[in-house]
């Protein structure tokens, strides 16, 4: 790995709509990482935010959050927890929006006034594209386009919408993406070519020589452990796993641990009461990161049936995956979205297509009963990580983007996009 370019170090301002409310948050753990480790190269970076239930301005981890108020504190609550893809189908969600985006144009144009920033980084470009419009102009700030998916799906619904984020995306300095599945779809909406910036590992991992102690068969009476771990929301396909419990069960003792919250965890947990399965699925609920870290260690097979939901929408690429290959786990994941960045078929986990029960027990079993190919695809998925999900790696590109796009403008965006090519698996 190269040492960062040496050019001189910049103002950075990162703006999206959900960020930690405090250090022990579990919100958007890669996004966190990512300015940590941006902020540690000596750059000045700033978050901008909007506010949630009335949250001031505040610092994690030493960096400034700059947060925006939008309502009332009692209905600042547009983002963060479920996030605002999954609310805005709400009729007072929708009329949020307007609030939301006018009042972040105002407070993102009077920052830039008075922090004057180099580059500003705009994770989920539809609406945050809009706050950057003016003080683009105003002052000459560089702005570098994020997409993850969720603007896409919205894009997807509405016409209007895709038309606005397609004007975004062109008149961004930089595009980057999460996946090739993103960047597809970002190809078709404004014909511009997105470089490909993805996530690491944003939780504690054991050497590998503890880890692989960790491989060598237990005992017999042991029951194995499944995992998932992400938000309950219908993309994450969660009720087909559940489905197929019973069928699971009666080929083997298994139990399983799903971590985190959403809007359907209810229906989730009423569904596993309903399949007679209950007592063998636990909803954890929001876990520490230190406990994340054990159930990765201490899980048999990491599970992840996403789908495609009402909206369209699907995995853009899921960092939960890329924390269970670290961690040397085999994996079995829906072939949707981004997975297919992350999991590579029969070498670093099985695929199985979105919604297929009997598809998903089949790779499940296959797995628990085959100790050799448990190991051959943790072991395999482990190096993948660590080549193509090295965060130092991520952050160079993403660095190198910022001070190409600052230095020479829009003429040389594009050919410091295809900078981050490399960072995906084939390329």
């Amino acid at each position: 790995m190269e040492n960062q370019p040496e050019d001189k170090k910049l103002n950075i301002a990162v703006l999206g709509s959900t960020y930690p409310r405090s250090e022990d948050d579990g919100q958007v753990p890669w996004l966190r990482e990512s300015v940590n480790r941006m902020a540690a190269r000596g750059h000045r970076v700033t978050v901008l935010a909007p506010s949630y239930a009335g949250l001031r301005s505040h610092e994690i981890d030493g960096v400034p959050v700059k947060r925006f108020r939008y309502a009332p504190a009692r209905w600042e609550t547009l983002t963060h927890e479920h996030g605002a893809p999954s609310k805005v189908r709400s009729p007072f969600y929708k009329l949020l929006a307007a609030p939301y985006i006018l009042c972040g144009c105002v407070a993102v144009c009077a920052w830039a006034w008075r922090e004057r920033f180099d580059v500003i980084h705009v994770h989920w470009p539809f609406p945050h594209g809009l706050m950057t419009w003016l003080p683009a102009r105003l002052f000459g700030i560089r702005v570098v386009a994020n997409c993850h998916g969720a603007e896409l799906a919205l894009a997807r619904k509405s016409a209007p919408i895709c038309r606005v984020l397609a004007a975004l995306l062109k008149s961004a300095d930089g595009l980057l993406c999460n996946s090739s599945h993103t960047q597809a779809e970002i190809r078709k909406i404004c014909g511009r070519e997105a470089g490909i910036s993805p996530y690491g590992v944003t939780i504690p991992v054991e050497a590998d020589d503890e880890s692989e102690r960790r491989q060598s068969p237990g005992k017999e009476e042991e029951v194995p452990l499944l995992l998932f771990c992400g938000r309950l929301i219908q993309r994450k396909g969660l009720d087909v796993l559940i489905r197929a419990f019973p069928e699971l069960l009666r080929r083997r003792r298994v139990r399983m641990v799903i971590t985190g919250e959403g809007d359907r965890k209810a229906e989730w947990e009423e569904l596993a009461r309903e399949m007679g399965v209950d007592d063998a699925i636990e909803f954890a609920g929001f876990v520490s990161t230190e406990r994340l870290a054990e159930l990765y260690r201490e899980c048999a097979v990491y599970v992840h049936p996403a789908i495609y939901d009402d909206n369209g929408d699907t995995e853009g690429l899921g960092v939960v995956l890329v924390e269970a290959l670290r961690n040397r786990k085999p994996v079995v994941a829906s072939a949707v979205g981004g997975i297919v960045d992350v999991i590579v078929h029969e070498e670093t986990g099985l695929l199985v297509p979105e919604k297929d029960e009997a598809a998903l027990v089949e790779a499940i079993t296959r797995i628990l009963d085959d100790s050799k190919l448990a190991r051959r695809l943790g072991e395999t998925g482990g190096r993948h990580v660590r080549r193509e999900f090295d965060w130092d790696r991520i952050i160079t590109g993403i660095e190198t983007l910022y001070q190409e796009c600052r230095g020479q403008g829009r003429a040389s965006a594009c050919k410091a996009e295809s900078l981050l090519a490399p960072l995906m698996p084939g390329t």
